[in-house]
Formats: structure tokens, sequence, C-alpha cells
């Protein structure tokens, strides 16, 4: 928890500060609900929106590797707007300090669209068929842009691995310090005996790529209403260097986007393998996030029957 809680910003505050970031004197701020960090929808008269984002109260329990949210999507942010042809949204301005809001913020932008989650429940079951189909082309595309070594997206020497079983365990270990640190009841020593013991089949993706891990929630995705394909991503907070297959897009898939995405990661048995262990991570990540915060809503029993059977799987899965 930071030393000094960051104060709620008020609403004149915001505005200020989002007409100067984005030089116009009409700008709309609007709360969105749903977010872990505060999140503000800036609309202007162009037709597009953007975001402001900035930490959450002080009351809510932050696990250890959510603490720098606001430095990853920054430093994603450039490195995609540099990297990949016709992405759109871009870091619009980043604070690093309290002022002028009370909090350090983010604002990232332009989004053309809706966001997903407001247009869901009026689709049809094609249309979401068709935005599940272009959010796999969407999540492709990103995992077409690679590193150097597997982690975090700061690429500083003492950060990055050549080993992708050693950066997936201490990911791991990260999740368990915080349900450890909550005293939850989890077979520990089970889970890191079973990530050591697959580290080989960890150990065959060499190639570093960008990975969001959680990309999945209706309340991410902006959508072309009259297309029904993605437009973009609202949040690039959870970015790093790693194994696509391990976002929680391929947590429970739809086919529409499987096909999108071009193929499955069942194809043989150390596919299946590692899909297994993602499954425990985030299962892993449902459990220890509902005891930090039970507002959210999260299912546990579903979060512990999934840990159960990825961890009976793979002890199966044992050479």
């Amino acid at each position: 928890m930071p030393t000094n809680p960051p104060r709620s910003p008020e609403s004149s505050t915001l505005q200020r500060a989002a007409a100067n970031a984005l030089q116009s004197r009409n700008v709309r701020v609007e709360r969105l609900d749903g977010y872990l960090f505060r999140t503000y929808r800036l609309t202007t008269s162009t037709g597009f929106f953007y975001l402001l984002r900035c930490r959450p109260s002080h009351n809510i329990r932050l696990l250890r590797h959510e603490e720098d949210r606001l430095e990853i999507e920054g430093c994603t942010l450039r490195m995609l707007s540099s990297r990949m042809a016709g992405f759109s949204a871009r870091l619009i301005e980043y604070h690093t300090t309290t002022i002028p809001i009370g909090s350090k913020y983010l604002i990232s932008g332009p989004f053309e669209g809706s966001i997903l989650a407001d247009i869901e429940p009026s689709l049809s079951r094609q249309a979401c068929a068709n935005i599940d189909r272009s959010l796999g082309q969407y999540v492709r595309s990103l995992a077409a842009v690679t590193g150097a070594s597997f982690g975090p997206i700061r690429q500083a020497p003492e950060f990055g691995s050549q080993s992708w079983g050693r950066v997936f365990a201490a990911m791991l270990e990260t999740i368990l310090r915080d349900g450890e640190d909550a005293l939850i009841n989890l077979p520990y020593e089970s889970m890191k005996d079973l990530v050591r013991r697959h580290r080989a089949c960890l150990d065959q993706i060499t190639q570093p790529r960008l990975v969001l891990l959680e990309l999945s929630a209706d309340d991410n995705v902006v959508v072309d209403t009259k297309t029904n394909r993605v437009t973009g991503l609202l949040d690039f907070s959870t970015a790093f260097w790693g194994d696509p297959y391990m976002s929680d897009c391929w947590y429970k898939p739809t086919k529409s986007f499987a096909e999108g995405f071009g193929k499955l990661p069942n194809g043989d048995t150390d596919e299946r393998t590692r899909q297994y262990l993602y499954v425990l991570y985030h299962a892993l990540l449902a459990i220890v996030r509902r005891s930090y915060r039970p507002s959210e809503g999260s299912d546990e029993l579903d979060a512990r029957r999934d840990l159960t059977t990825a961890i009976r799987q793979l002890t199966a899965m044992v050479r």
C-alpha cells in the first residue's frame, strides 16, 4: 500500500487536466465503473474518446504485481506506437507525481467505437461470434510483437530472462506470496513442485512475445458497431514478454476467438501441459484476488475446481 494514499480526484480538477492534455475546452468526463484502477472516459467533439486512469482509492488492496500497472501501461503504449503499424491508441500523458489531480495518472487514446460491455446485451449471437473472431485476430497481431527477453516490458537487463520457465515460476511465486500473506488455504508446495517438474516444457518457448495477461473482459474491448470488428483495447497495464497462450483469453476461449487467432494451444502433450500450467495460474490468481477484494464478484468455487483439475492433470503428466 502506498505511503500516501491517493485521494479521490475532484471533477473540476479532472476536467482541467483532461482539457489541458487533449487541448480542448469541451471535454466531457465520465467515471466508468468496474475497473480496478479508477477510470474516466474523456469525450471530445471529435467523435473519439480517451481514457484517464489513476490509482485506486487507499482502501482497495492491490496484489504485488498490480502496483506498477500505470507504469507498465505507459511503457507498453510507447512501445506499440513505435513498433506496430496501424496501432491507434497512444500515450497522451503520464504523470508520475500526485500533481495535479492528487494521484499518478495516465491518459490514453484515441478510441473509436463502443465499449463491448455497453452494447453486448443488444447484440445477436452472430454479432458476438464476429466480435470474438475479430478479437482473436487483434490478439494475434499483438502476439506478433517480439521482445529481447522474457519478463517485464521494461527491458533493463536485470529484469529480463532468456528462460520462460524461470519467468513463469517467478510470476506464480508472486501470487503465492500474496496468498500466504492472506493466510489462504492452498497447496503451495505442490504447485511449486509441479512448475519445477514441468520447467523443460515451459522452456520450449524460446521467443518472447507480447502478452496481455488480462484482456478478454467485455469492459476492455472497443468495437465498431457497424462492422462488429474490434478497434482496440482499453487496458495495456498487464503486458509482459512471454507466451501469448498464457493470456486470460485462452483460459476458456470461444470457438470464434480461436478461429480468429488461428490455432488452439492443444496440438500435443507439451502444449496441453503448458495450458494446464496457465489454467493453474489464472485459477490461483482468481482465488487470491477474491480474498483480497471480495466485492469483485469472481466465483471462488469455480476457480478452486479449475485449480484442482489443473493440479490433477499436471500430476498425471509428470514424466
